[in-house]
């Protein structure tokens, strides 16, 4: 009789240890406990600042990529575009993570949970390893999209070939980039992790300047470029990775782009023939 009631105690008390335990869930798992990455969000924040600020024609956005081997750096860059009060919103350019998997989304989400700006984010071929992709239509949102903010529309594609077919959308990019009618646009901007892949699609910069780009943002390189096809002129800035705190700067006016490299100090920077 007190074997059986030992046992029972025995039990209770395991069973008691067990529900007051925090157990990490799989690295597998699709579930991503963010929001501070997710679309609608940050463009709902971007539309009250705008809202706030729609006197104002002028603006500035700050543009990263590849934070996904460091969120310590990514941290620290945050931090410090959040001191710069002429941007308003953030590009995060792709491989927020290394792997794809549900901590390293998380640690990208703790380190940008610092950022007073708006964050929208462009999906990198890293980030659609092992269920990295499925992670991301769950908590991000879609792999291409679209929006306008003070008359100059942004177009944030997939161009990720390492990980998907098909990609890019050229029928989606022209249809994104064409002017509705009486629509008031300044500037048409795109935005993808990879730049154009001259060992496949020769030409792919040719269309994009058909089809009313003013300016492409990429990362993928790890390192700052600012480029054109002399045939074309349609500019390519490629940003530097987060690694001991580097950025871009993109100001805009109605008439005018013009770009800045960080590390962390910002210069202007001429685009130059590649």
């Amino acid at each position: 009789m007190m074997r059986a009631i030992c046992q029972i105690y025995l039990l209770v008390m395991y069973s008691l240890l067990i529900s007051s335990c925090r157990f990490d869930t799989s690295p597998w798992e699709y579930s991503v406990d963010c929001d501070t990455l997710n679309l609608d969000v940050n463009l709902n924040w971007l539309a009250k600042i705008e809202n706030t600020n729609k006197e104002q024609p002028h603006f500035s956005i700050a543009v990263i990529g590849d934070p996904g081997l460091f969120p310590g750096d990514l941290e620290l860059t945050i931090k410090k575009i959040n001191q710069i009060n002429k941007v308003d919103f953030i590009l995060l350019l792709g491989d927020l993570t290394e792997l794809g998997v549900k901590q390293e989304y998380e640690w990208t989400c703790k380190a940008i949970s610092h950022s007073n700006k708006p964050i929208l984010s462009v999906i990198g071929n890293h980030d659609a390893l092992s269920y990295g992709r499925e992670i991301w239509l769950n908590t991000i949102g879609p792999y291409d999209y679209s929006f306008t903010y003070k008359n100059t529309k942004f177009i944030a594609y997939n161009d990720n070939k390492y990980e998907f077919a098909d990609v890019p959308d050229k029928e989606w990019l022209q249809k994104e980039a064409a002017l509705e009618t009486d629509e008031i646009r300044h500037h048409t901007i795109g935005m993808s992790h990879i730049e154009p892949w001259w060992d496949i699609d020769f030409t792919f910069t040719d269309e994009l300047k058909a089809f009313g780009f003013d300016l492409m943002l990429h990362a993928h390189s790890h390192k700052f470029s600012y480029w054109y096809k002399p045939s074309v002129k349609l500019p390519h800035l490629i940003t530097a990775d987060t690694i001991d705190i580097k950025y871009s700067i993109v100001n805009f006016t109605p008439a005018n782009i013009s770009v800045e490299q960080c590390e962390p100090e910002c210069i202007p920077i001429t685009a130059s023939n590649w």
